[in-house]
């Protein structure tokens, strides 16, 4: 197992053997290691051939591409962790079988509004045998050409995509499906948008006001107006196949789905809600978390657990988060609402007027401060005055942080604080039963 929780005489002793690090906990104090009951992995050969022959809501992917010219295949890139090189060879063959050869496709890494993917990652995306045999680009959100305009969502989100994938006549996706802080569930139309969309897409698309409305939040997708302005956008451009994956904490598939843009989708979300949903039985004050690889690259995407984990505490409680964050912050637009701001109030204000993309997860980490909950932060590769900037507590270790955390919760009238260890909570749906 990645996490466990063991006890040794009067301490509970917590490791994490993805990220190599453990800590102690008094048992007195230990409410637990929370974790979704996942299901087995899947017999790959049989799932993956099964899946192809059986999709959900439309023809078999050999069927239904007979005729096309240009086929784009959109996967994700590699903060999302998805096998997709294991995918790939599957999707090829199916196309080839309805006479589309490699000559006819453009394999496009759905990099939204992230950096585009290095040589070695797309090596890792796509695989050893297919890497310099098969065309491969990268999105790049940035540049200022090479967008397409197909219209306006219901929504006011002028929908631009990437030239190359809108010059294709036949769309396919492969990406996972699991819960997601604002989109409700990642998967099928986020290929689209964010995935191949402009940045001016990307930006009206997480606006404010969009992120905070009450729909807009993990495990939701009726009446989720982020995730349906994504359908929308998505039904614009067209996209004809889908693989949705759904993965264990290892990373390793425990699911596959293929079929069309909603239905698959659907049938892969519907199957999740089978084993995220977790029962909290009792509030903690202080919550330790870890989002695991592959989000555990920079702080922009490692805080993501926090996002679903606020719910459970009360005001006064404590976060603390730790990854190795190799990559830093990961997004210097993350950092500029921060500059100079006397609190979170003053951070959500400045977002509102000056509203840039990867500025998202400071509106969400602003919105967890102003609840009187406290985050710590213990990432050995991003500065300390950083995460005071960002109005977070640095600690140079685990065992620091958690005193740090005993001396807040204290402070606030806790003389017996409740630690509960829950690594990958973005992968829950979690809430509290009492």
């Amino acid at each position: 197992m990645v996490y466990t929780a063991e006890r040794r005489g009067s301490e509970i002793v917590c490791r994490d053997r993805m990220e190599g690090v453990e800590f102690s906990v008094p048992a007195a104090n230990f409410l637990g290691i929370m974790a979704i009951q996942e299901p087995p992995v899947i017999q790959w050969e049989e799932a993956l051939e099964k899946a192809f022959r059986e999709p959900v809501g439309c023809a078999p992917l050999r069927e239904l591409a007979r005729g096309a010219g240009k086929v784009a295949v959109i996967v994700s890139d590699s903060t999302r962790g998805v096998p997709t090189s294991r995918v790939l060879p599957t999707v090829l063959g199916e196309l080839a079988a309805a006479g589309i050869g490699h000559d006819r496709i453009v394999v496009v890494i759905a990099t939204g509004a992230h950096r585009g993917a290095t040589k070695d990652e797309i090596r890792e995306i796509v695989g050893e045998e297919l890497f310099g045999s098969i065309t491969v680009i990268n999105h790049d959100a940035f540049q200022d050409e090479g967008y397409v305009f197909v219209g306006t969502t219901s929504y006011g989100t002028p929908i631009e995509v990437n030239s190359t994938v809108h010059g294709c006549d036949f769309r396919i996706s492969i990406g996972k499906v699991e819960p997601h802080e604002f989109a409700g569930f990642s998967g099928g139309r986020k290929s689209i948008l964010p995935g191949v969309s402009s940045e001016k897409t990307i930006k009206i698309n997480h606006r404010p006001e969009m992120m905070l409305a009450q729909g807009s939040r993990f495990g939701v997708l009726d009446g989720n107006p982020i995730s349906e302005d994504m359908v929308e956008a998505a039904q614009m451009v067209g996209l004809h196949f889908t693989v949705n994956l759904v993965l264990n904490a290892a990373g390793e598939p425990v699911g596959i789905f293929t079929g069309d843009m909603i239905g698959c989708h659907r049938k892969a979300v519907d199957f999740m809600r089978t084993f995220c949903e977790v029962e909290v039985p009792n509030r903690p004050d202080i919550i330790v978390t870890t989002p695991g690889r592959p989000l555990n690259i920079n702080l922009y995407q490692a805080v993501k657990p926090l996002f679903v984990l606020e719910d459970l505490l009360s005001p006064g409680g404590v976060m603390i988060l730790y990854g190795a964050c190799p990559d830093g912050v990961g997004a210097p637009d993350l950092l500029l609402p921060y500059e100079g701001a006397s609190g979170p109030n003053q951070v959500m204000e400045r977002l509102k007027e000056n509203y840039e993309i990867q500025m998202d997860q400071a509106l969400y980490l602003c919105r967890i401060l102003k609840k009187g909950i406290h985050i710590i932060v213990h990432s050995p590769n991003v500065e300390p005055e950083l995460i005071q900037k960002m109005l977070m507590i640095p600690a140079d270790s685990l065992s620091h942080a958690l005193d740090t955390a005993y001396s807040l919760t204290k402070a606030n009238g806790k003389g017996y604080s409740q630690v509960m260890y829950f690594p990958q909570a973005q992968r829950a749906l979690p809430r509290v039963v009492k």
